[in-house]
């Protein structure tokens, strides 16, 4: 063997989490797992003693935006933003400080949310941004992705794109405010990265990823970035697993907004499954409908006090055109659905095409389920339909989800376990960047539903997960929902040495204290990527 780890409390969340003290590694693989006294038998080049610290199997996000995360935190992250005043002085403080170039280079940045501010909570309009700069184009993103203000210039350079006549029904040209798609036309007018560039921002982030123990990720990219250049994108990963320098596997989400888009990217030959361990095509990712604290989820019933339902993204025709096509194209697929009727179209969509081409092995997933209709369940399973969530969405939308749609919905929202009673697979998410990738963050929301600095019986209390649950989410089932599940996701002998090595035992640990553990270190396919 070239590693042998000893003298640790070794889970592997296999299908009986079973329980070790010792793992040997060869080429990358795991070829040993027993009890320490058998293990200091066998030869090894490298012993290496856990000191009765916790190894579990490398941790999994199912869904985030890895390189928006990157490009987010190298331009104005605004997560912790408490007021519009500070924004905008924030900002201004960034424009004297940095070289403006032309039209093409905008003051970025995402994450505000107007009910964080401290006295007036409204969201940011171009009069708010045009206190910034006039001449400098500004495009701020809300935390959720889905609404975003820009100041005067940066409306007059979307304005002049032939395509925003497509999306003026999405943006409110009076107050500078753009929802959903119109949020990605900025980005037709702003600098296109190079592949070097992208290179750097993933090497960015995957380093972040590391060190929370992830060595595995699901992501979102074509649409994160100016330009929404795919080839790029693909061009980046490909030559850094290559060059051998990659130290996060990326199942990559390949979204699109439009059937046209999606058609081309298939026409050009990609198929679910091509590349390789460090970087391969997933699903066709697509959107139905937007989000909670935007509105623009799309609901059966209005939210309250208002005629809005929130937006569909695709009218069922077209939504029906983009499922069957990209089914028939041997490509698994991926909807975002939050609100309950987005959901509906998702599922009825995904039902007719099985009906139309029969039922094939590709793992159909819907991407977020926070508001579901009573039957949605049922349907998803006969049909295999995998649940994708994010545990973490809790600890901020159960204070506000009632005073949006009402009790009775908010009777309906975020029903983990419900889902796991029903026999669905869930897989378990962070959305970074709209909120940390934290997994151990979302395996204590998962088992609390509690905010993460609150200690209570939890929300809905009857939906908390266990921890054993919790961890399945972010380990086997994601690499499940990836085709990985005989690769990784669990330490058996001949998967991948994909591992976290903690300084707590979460299934010992306090729940409201798991977020608190910490990552000791961290393998991928046997390296050390990570160490304290």
């Amino acid at each position: 063997m070239d590693k042998l780890l000893y003298n640790g409390n070794i889970y592997s969340i296999d299908s009986e989490n079973r329980k070790y003290t010792a793992l040997g590694i060869e080429d990358g693989k795991i070829t040993f797992l027993g009890n320490d006294q058998e293990a200091l038998q066998l030869p090894c080049e490298e012993k290496i003693d856990l000191n009765g610290k916790t190894l579990l199997p490398g941790l999994i996000d199912s869904h985030l935006h890895m390189l928006n995360y990157a490009f987010v935190n190298t331009s104005y992250p605004m997560f912790a933003a408490d007021s519009i005043d500070g924004i905008i002085e924030e900002g201004k403080k960034i424009i004297a400080e940095k070289k403006f170039c032309g039209e093409s280079d905008w003051l970025y940045g995402r994450g505000w949310n107007e009910l964080n501010f401290k006295g007036e909570k409204r969201i940011l309009d171009r009069f708010d941004l045009d206190k910034i700069s006039t001449t400098v184009p500004i495009l701020f993103i809300r935390v959720c992705g889905h609404l975003a203000a820009v100041n005067t210039k940066a409306l007059q350079l979307i304005s002049s794109l032939e395509k925003t006549k497509e999306y003026i029904h999405q943006i409110d040209m009076e107050r500078g405010i753009l929802t959903e798609a119109s949020v990605k036309l900025c980005y037709d007018v702003m600098t296109v990265p190079s592949v070097e560039q992208l290179k750097e921002m993933i090497t960015f982030a995957q380093k972040e990823f590391n060190k929370a123990g992830i060595t595995s990720v699901h992501s979102d990219n074509f649409l994160s970035l100016p330009g929404r250049p795919s080839e790029r994108i693909i061009t980046a990963y490909k030559q850094l697993a290559e060059e051998e320098k990659l130290t996060v596997k990326v199942y990559e989400e390949a979204s699109f907004t439009s059937f046209e888009d999606m058609k081309a990217f298939i026409d050009r030959g990609y198929r679910t499954g091509q590349g390789s361990d460090y970087y391969k095509i997933g699903p066709i990712k697509l959107y139905q409908d937007g989000s909670l604290g935007a509105k623009t989820a799309l609901m059966n019933h209005p939210y309250l006090g208002e005629d809005n339902c929130g937006i569909a993204v695709h009218d069922a025709a077209d939504l029906q055109r983009c499922v069957d096509y990209a089914y028939s194209h041997d490509m698994q697929i991926l909807i975002h659905a939050i609100g309950d009727k987005a959901a509906d179209m998702v599922c009825t969509a995904y039902e007719n095409t099985i009906g139309k081409f029969g039922k094939k092995e590709k793992r159909l997933a819907i991407n977020h389920l926070q508001i579901v209709s009573d039957d949605l369940f049922d349907r998803m399973k006969a049909n295999d339909i995998l649940a994708f969530i994010q545990p973490i969405f809790v600890a901020s939308d159960k204070k506000i989800i009632a005073s949006l749609v009402g009790e009775e919905v908010a009777q309906r929202s975020y029903l983990w376990k419900t889902m796991l009673k029903k026999g669905l697979i869930c897989c378990g998410g962070s959305d970074a960047p709209v909120e940390r990738f934290d997994v151990l963050e979302n395996i204590q929301v998962a088992v609390t539903r509690d905010a993460l600095h609150e200690k209570t019986e939890g929300w809905h209390p009857q939906e908390k997960l266990s921890v054993l649950e919790a961890l399945r989410m972010f380990t086997i089932s994601n690499a499940y929902a990836s085709f990985d599940e005989q690769n990784k996701g669990s330490l058996e002998i001949g998967k991948a040495a994909d591992l976290v090595l903690l300084s707590n035992d979460p299934f010992t640990t306090d729940a409201h204290s798991i977020a608190q553990i910490q990552v000791l270190k961290t393998y991928v396919d046997g390296k050390e990527v990570y160490s304290v």
